[in-house]
């Protein structure tokens, strides 16, 4: 291949990444919507939902792709963690409330790396990280006007275990995707099992919704942003599904009526302002290739 080809294939390997974690974005954003719609405890829902995305991908394991390792232990136990404290926050706080604060992830991703990895940080990405964490204080500080502080702090926590999920991929950049989000649900339905095995009787319509959350909503989602990340580095990604935040409100206003406060409007709008500038008038546009 001439030295010609290598910027335009660079460019497609980057596009085909922001494109599959801006999808896992829309996904994760119907979140809200099953779980203010189903009338069950929080950890009967994130039991079944990973339960369900296990099966679902157990269908594409192999033998040759088990490989125990501390960055996979990690994962798993991150992952059950962060998604167990945000769907108890969908049930403490507005969906609103829970999904933005979960966002608070890219803060802790930044420091994450530029501390621990030595990684630096485009102007670009910097500048997004701003103008998103301003939207993020816009929430909270509605949130603590409306003395809803254990909703938020719950949500919030749930940030840092994602931040410390995303950044543990780093290390599995190499691992197979569906082995991978196997894995990381079958642990957490397995852990969770006992918690939730006294409420486990269902009727026909919430196992369904549950499925279609667990394959849906959760499990392809999750199986795109470890494929997304073997093409965009960890810091574009978590600012990229900073649009999650803007769109679960939405979709749980036009079906649950859940309106958003006042608060959570103004700091989405400033989210998507912030995606709006780095994407559509990118400052680093020498360094866009690489960040």
């Amino acid at each position: 291949m001439s030295s010609v080809d290598e910027p335009v294939l660079t460019k497609s390997i980057l596009s085909r990444g922001r494109l599959l974690i801006l999808l896992t974005a829309v996904l994760w954003s119907l979140a809200g919507v099953f779980i203010k719609s189903l009338e069950l405890h929080p950890l009967v829902i994130t039991f079944y939902r990973s339960f369900f995305a296990s099966l679902f991908f157990f269908l594409f394991v192999t033998r040759s792709g088990w490989e125990v390792s501390v960055p996979l232990l990690v994962s798993v136990t991150s992952y059950t963690a962060a998604i167990s404290f945000f769907v108890w926050a969908n049930k403490l706080t507005t969906a609103a409330n829970a999904i933005i604060l979960q966002y608070t992830a890219p803060i802790f991703v930044f420091l994450f790396v530029r501390l621990f990895f030595r990684e630096p940080i485009a102007k670009s990405n910097l500048l997004t990280l701003f103008f998103g964490m301003v939207g993020i204080v816009i929430i909270f500080a509605g949130s603590w006007a409306e003395q809803d502080l254990q909703g938020v702090t719950v949500a919030a926590f749930s940030g840092f275990l994602f931040s410390i999920y995303m950044v543990n991929l780093r290390f599995l950049k190499g691992f197979n995707p569906f082995v991978l989000t196997f894995a990381n649900n079958l642990v957490c339905s397995l852990a969770l099992l006992p918690l939730a095995a006294s409420r486990l009787a269902l009727s026909v319509d919430q196992i369904l919704a549950l499925a279609v959350m667990g394959v849906v909503q959760l499990g392809i989602p999750y199986y795109l942003f470890s494929k997304g990340l073997q093409s965009i580095s960890v810091q574009e990604a978590s600012l990229i599904v900073l649009i999650e935040p803007v769109l679960n409100p939405v979709w749980v206003a036009l079906v649950v009526g859940e309106v958003p406060s006042a608060h959570t409007l103004a700091g989405g709008g400033v989210i998507l302002f912030s995606l709006v500038l780095r994407y559509l008038w990118p400052l680093d546009r020498r360094g866009s290739h690489t960040d």
